[in-house]
């Protein structure tokens, strides 16, 4: 996971989630990461740095023992009051505010490219391939990327990124209504994690949290940290850009 303000101003959000075991898993993620900002701090698009952490990743994944790893990346560039986001795998970028959320990318998965094909949820699920990803960073020499904006960062709004071990088990409107009953950005990951836990998730979960200006929220709702052993959560206060620096990565155990 990675939050870093870039030399033109702009500041980059992205989360990876490594596959391929757990070893080969945290390399492939952290190359990806490494790669994605390293390519953004040349001036590049998003697209561009996309492919050269596929580069980056395929040309270690050649090594012996490291064969057959691969990582999702999502990742948002927040310049001035726009936003732009790209994907490639599972992992997703919301839009939370007061009117709702907003699923701002597509999963690249065996079960959604099915859903689009028209089948249901159910459907989709019942097969030994629903945990199968159809797109990842350093799978394939051609790196077919998503990407979508520019969207309007309207004051008071949220973006959120995640892994799928957090939505495996928390669906959309599970994920807004946690957001709206917590204080700050901090609870509201810890309280994300924890309900994921606490639904059976069996994953490792990444949480990232950029919080433009106040999201409105009911009663405060702390769900606790207890299940958090392995999780990484970073919280973004994104109004004073020191402040989120200084808060980028918290790692919860």
């Amino acid at each position: 996971m990675l939050a870093e303000m870039l030399p033109d101003g702009r500041t980059l959000i992205a989360v990876a989630d490594g596959m391929g075991g757990h070893a080969a898993g945290e390399v492939a993620s952290a190359l990806a990461l490494e790669a994605l900002r390293d390519t953004l701090r040349s001036g590049q698009s998003l697209t561009a740095a996309f492919r050269a952490a596929n580069e980056r990743v395929r040309a270690r994944a050649a090594e012996p023992g490291k064969q057959g790893m691969g990582t999702t990346l999502v990742a948002a560039l927040l310049d001035g009051d726009s936003l732009h986001v790209a994907n490639v795998g599972d992992s997703r970028a919301y839009l939370v505010s007061a009117q709702g959320i907003r699923r701002l990318t597509e999963d690249h998965s065996f079960v959604a490219e099915a859903m689009r094909r028209g089948r249901s949820e159910v459907e989709a699920m019942d097969t030994p391939w629903r945990d199968a990803l159809t797109r990842s960073v350093g799978m394939e020499g051609e790196l077919e990327v998503d990407e979508f904006g520019p969207f309007p960062l309207e004051p008071d709004t949220a973006l959120l990124m995640c892994s799928d071990g957090l939505y495996k088990t928390l669906g959309d409107q599970d994920l807004r209504i946690l957001y709206a009953q917590s204080g700050n950005p901090e609870r509201a990951a810890r309280s994300l994690v924890s309900a994921a836990y606490d639904g059976g998730s069996d994953d490792n979960i990444s949480v990232a949290i950029a919080e433009i200006g106040t999201v409105p929220r009911g009663d405060e709702a702390d769900h606790g940290a207890d299940a958090l052993a392995d999780a990484r959560v970073g919280t973004i206060a994104a109004v004073v850009l020191i402040v989120l620096m200084l808060l980028s990565v918290l790692i919860l155990a």
